[in-house]
C-alpha cells in the first residue's frame, strides 16, 4: 500500500510558489505568495512566520491553489485580495476600477503638503479630484487634512459607488462628495473659482502603447482609465483648460504623470497661464508629478 504524501506546510507553500511564480515573470513574487497564503488562512504575513510548519489540507490548499492559478494568468494581486494598502490604509478594490500603484502615493505626499494651513484661506479647504477611481486619493487627502473638503469626479458609476464605500470604511464620508460625469462637469457651479487644490491622476498611456502593457494592466485595468490618446497628453490639455475656472488665483494643480512626460506637461500648464511648474519624482527617482499655480504670483505673494 502506497504511504500518503505528506502534507504542505506553510513553508513548503511559500517557497514552492515563490519559484512557479517567478518561472511565470512575476514581479514580488515570494511577496505575491505571502500575500496570497495569508488571506487564504486568515493570517498576517507576520503571522505566518510564527506558523510556519502549519499544514495546508483540504480546502484551504484547494482554496490558495486557486488563488495562485489566477495570478499566475495576469489577474492582478489587488483584486484577487479584494483590497490594497495605500499610504497605510486599506482600500476596496473591484474588477473593472482602476487599481491604485505605490507611486501615487507621492502625489498625495505632495499634494497633502500643499494643504497645511499656513493662512486664513485655508481653515476649511476644499479638493477637486478628477477620476477618481477607488477613491484612494480623494479619501486619503481627506484624512491627511481633516478640515478638507473633496469633491471627486468619475465617469464610471461603478467608480463612483467603490469612492463612496472606501470613504465610509475609512472614516471620511462626510467630507468626501462624489458626483458622476464627465470631468468637470458634474461639480457644483458655486466651486468656481474657490479650489484650492485641483488633483488628478489621469489616463496618460499612448494609445498606441497600451497592447504592449502588462497582461494584469491591459486585461484588468480598464482602458479609459489608461489611454490618454495619441500622445497620452489628452486629459492633461483638458484639466490645463479648465483649473483657470475652477481653483482660486494662487490655487495648486497637483497632476501625476508618466515618467516620460515632465517635459510636456509642464508645458501644457504653462501654455494655459500656470506659474510656479515644477516637476517631481517618486521615490524611484523618475519623474512621476507636476505642481503648478493659477492666477498671477503678485496677487498672492506680494
Amino acid at each position: 500500500m502506497t504511504s500518503a504524501q505528506p502534507a504542505k506546510t506553510v513553508r513548503d507553500l511559500i517557497l514552492a510558489t515563490t519559484g512557479y511564480l517567478e518561472g511565470k515573470g512575476l514581479a514580488s513574487a515570494r511577496l505575491n505568495a505571502e500575500r496570497l497564503l495569508a488571506d487564504v488562512l486568515g493570517l498576517s504575513r507576520i503571522e505566518l512566520y510564527f506558523q510556519h510548519d502549519r499544514p495546508v489540507l483540504g480546502d484551504e490548499l484547494d482554496r490558495f491553489r486557486e488563488v495562485v492559478r489566477r495570478r499566475a494568468g495576469g489577474e492582478p494581486l489587488q483584486t484577487i485580495l479584494g483590497e490594497v494598502e495605500f499610504y497605510s490604509r486599506i482600500f476596496k478594490v473591484e474588477p473593472g476600477v482602476f487599481i491604485p500603484r505605490p507611486e501615487t502615493e507621492r502625489l498625495v505626499e505632495i499634494a497633502a503638503g500643499f494643504l497645511a494651513p499656513a493662512g486664513h484661506r485655508l481653515l476649511a479647504p476644499v479638493a477637486v479630484e478628477i477620476g477618481c477611481g477607488t477613491g484612494i486619493i480623494a479619501v486619503s487627502l481627506a484624512l491627511e487634512a481633516p478640515r478638507l473638503t473633496v469633491h471627486a469626479v468619475d465617469l464610471d458609476p461603478r467608480a463612483v459607488d467603490l469612492t463612496r464605500r472606501n470613504a465610509h470604511t475609512n472614516g471620511a464620508d462626510a467630507r468626501v462628495h462624489v458626483h458622476q460625469g464627465n470631468r468637470f462637469d458634474p461639480l457644483p457651479k458655486q466651486l468656481k473659482g474657490t479650489v484650492d487644490l485641483l488633483v488628478s491622476n489621469p489616463p496618460y498611456i499612448r494609445s498606441g502603447d497600451i497592447d504592449g502593457l502588462a497582461e494584469e494592466v491591459k486585461a484588468h485595468d480598464p482602458r479609459a482609465a489608461l489611454d490618454g490618446g495619441p500622445d497620452g497628453l489628452n486629459f492633461y490639455r483638458s484639466l490645463a483648460a479648465g483649473m483657470g475656472t475652477w481653483l482660486r488665483p494662487g490655487g495648486w494643480i497637483v497632476l501625476e504623470i508618466g515618467d516620460d512626460q515632465g517635459r510636456d506637461v509642464p508645458a501644457i500648464l504653462a501654455a494655459s497661464g500656470a506659474w510656479d511648474v515644477a516637476v517631481h519624482q517618486d521615490y524611484a527617482g523618475r519623474d512621476r508629478v507636476v505642481t503648478a499655480r493659477v492666477g498671477q504670483a503678485e496677487e498672492h505673494d506680494g
